[in-house]
């Protein structure tokens, strides 16, 4: 049983329908629903949900703060009044969703980590990642124990300068070999398409999506700018 978020995408309707489209989309779903004969099984379930984008609520675009159409959750699931920012909102028409700034932002993000640690890693002899060095001790651990692949990793020179320069490590992380690669366009790729996935997706067609790799966050991110502008997304937290 674990709380987790799902965007419920809709047809077009009247702001005040909002709610009742959410849950028609979502009965399939119900766990305590009646199962006729003939209707299909389905592996994912929820007990009770409410609109909340909690954590991971959409940009408005700019302009358009007061706009009608958008959706605003007022309480959280245990009954918690909710204080949504007027530039961010639950859901609403994709038209009115600002997908792309952040976005753009996870690019640049990326771009900087990736130029920085080049920069700083090419005055050393090239690292190996930690992966490297755990592939080498899982293989032999007696002869190749977990302290000396720690060791091992943390000593190569361009490893133990990343580590005495906490700001660079706070970008690229304690192991940028791994977390960058070498290729810019795959990293600007990843990073963009981990930033509007929630952990399911119900598509117009009521097909629920589960977030689970890379290949799916992609799919997430594609479909979700692909709507017709009048198209509803909704971030709704569940119980399953």
């Amino acid at each position: 049983m674990a709380k987790e978020r799902v965007t419920v995408c809709l047809p077009p309707c009247d702001p005040g329908d909002v709610v009742q489209a959410v849950c028609a989309a979502m009965a399939p779903f119900d766990y305590n629903r009646d199962v006729g004969v003939g209707d299909p099984d389905v592996e994912t379930w929820w007990d009770y949900w409410q609109i909340d984008g909690g954590g991971c609520e959409f940009l408005v675009v700019p302009g358009h703060e007061d706009d009608p159409r958008l959706v605003r959750g007022a309480e959280t699931l245990s009954g918690e009044p909710r204080n949504v920012p007027p530039s961010l909102c639950d859901g609403g028409p994709r038209a009115l969703l600002d997908l792309e700034t952040p976005r753009a932002r996870a690019a640049a993000e990326a771009r900087r980590a990736f130029e920085a640690w080049r920069d700083f890693a090419k005055a050393y002899p090239p690292a190996r990642s930690a992966n490297e060095f755990w592939a080498r001790h899982f293989a032999d651990p007696e002869n190749y124990p977990r302290a000396q692949a720690l060791e091992d990793f943390r000593t190569q020179p361009a490893i133990a300068a990343l580590l005495d320069t906490p700001e660079l490590e706070d970008l690229v992380g304690d192991d940028p070999v791994a977390d960058l690669g070498d290729d810019l366009d795959t990293l600007v790729r990843h990073a963009v398409d981990e930033v509007l996935p929630s952990n399911a997706l119900l598509t117009l067609d009521g097909h629920w999506l589960d977030v689970a790799n890379a290949e799916r966050r992609r799919y997430f991110s594609d479909y979700l700018i692909a709507l017709p502008a009048d198209a509803y997304a909704v971030r709704v937290l569940y119980h399953g």
